[in-house]
């Protein structure tokens, strides 16, 4: 059975997530202890997201180099999570692919979250009116990691999977987050950040950022102009919560060439809708989508 890995690429950020800022209590000599990371639970989330992230099988000494673990240490650590179905192991490879177990975690993460579920429905809505494709992503780093989307077989492929990241100052998922916060929130998020130009289009600087977030609180929503990808053109608007925050944000994409000063116009009124209904799904209790900080 061949396992979709988007599931468990969510899944292990989010437990990864959890895992820097749960910690355990190892006592001392000195009776004093101190706070480490789980090495056990770390490795686990590490191998499933390494297996989940790469295109090629891996076998004990590549997980074990790649992850820098000692490899009896890896061994170990895989034969426990065959045993356990997370992982599945082609005899005659000897390498290692994704077992049922970690499909069936995946797909309870993603049943059990109110943001995937509440949003669902209006991604399907949202591509049927447009025709295109209609994406749900959530920031994680200071990047947007993509939760959902839903396309026809007619609509554009982008390079943008489930689980996938993406830089927020070129995509217009990132673009409408960014503009739900404040510029000091802004800064923080981008201050670690380098400014790849990832096409001809592509913001370079924070200052190039700041201005175009301010066109975004203005306008109502946020576009990407083949900035993130070439022929790419992205609208896109904020999910917020009760305290008016960014949790996450939805987007269509299409092909630039044809995209039309009226298909913008349309298109934008579609995702200004359903951004404000599933933000009110979610707590949100305006009448309008105002996300001007």
């Amino acid at each position: 059975m061949i396992i979709d890995k988007s599931f468990i690429q969510m899944y292990c950020l989010i437990v990864k997530t959890v895992l820097r800022t749960s910690f355990i209590y190892e006592n001392k000599s000195d009776g004093l202890g101190e706070l480490n990371l789980n090495k056990s639970a770390s490795r686990v989330m590490d191998i499933l997201t390494l297996i989940s992230t790469t295109k090629v099988p891996l076998g004990v000494s590549e997980i074990s180099r790649e992850l820098n673990i000692p490899k009896s240490s890896t061994f170990d650590v895989l034969d426990t999570m065959v045993k356990k179905g997370f992982l599945e192991l082609n005899s005659e490879t000897k390498t290692y692919r994704l077992g049922l177990k970690s499909f069936e975690v995946g797909s309870t993460y993603l049943l059990n979250t109110d943001l995937h579920r509440v949003a669902a429905p209006f991604l399907e809505k949202l591509m049927e009116q447009t025709g295109e494709t209609a994406f749900l992503a959530v920031e994680s780093d200071g990047e947007i990691v993509y939760l959902d989307k839903m396309e026809t077989p007619s609509t554009l492929r982008t390079t943008a999977t489930l689980g996938t990241r993406s830089p927020m100052y070129s995509t217009g998922l990132g673009k409408a987050i960014l503009a739900a916060y404040p510029d000091s929130k802004v800064f923080e998020l981008m201050k670690n950040k380098t400014f790849i130009k990832r096409t001809s289009k592509s913001i370079t600087n924070i200052n190039e950022l700041i201005a175009d977030l301010n066109r975004i609180r203005k306008r109502g929503y946020s576009i990407d102009n083949r900035e993130n990808e070439d022929e790419v053109f992205c609208i896109a608007c904020p999910i917020l919560n009760e305290n008016n925050l960014p949790i996450a944000a939805i987007s269509v994409s299409g092909l630039a060439m044809k995209m039309t000063n009226e298909m913008i116009k349309r298109n934008s009124r579609f995702i200004i809708d359903a951004a404000l209904k599933i933000s009110k799904r979610l707590g949100y209790r305006k009448k309008s989508l105002n996300f001007n900080p």
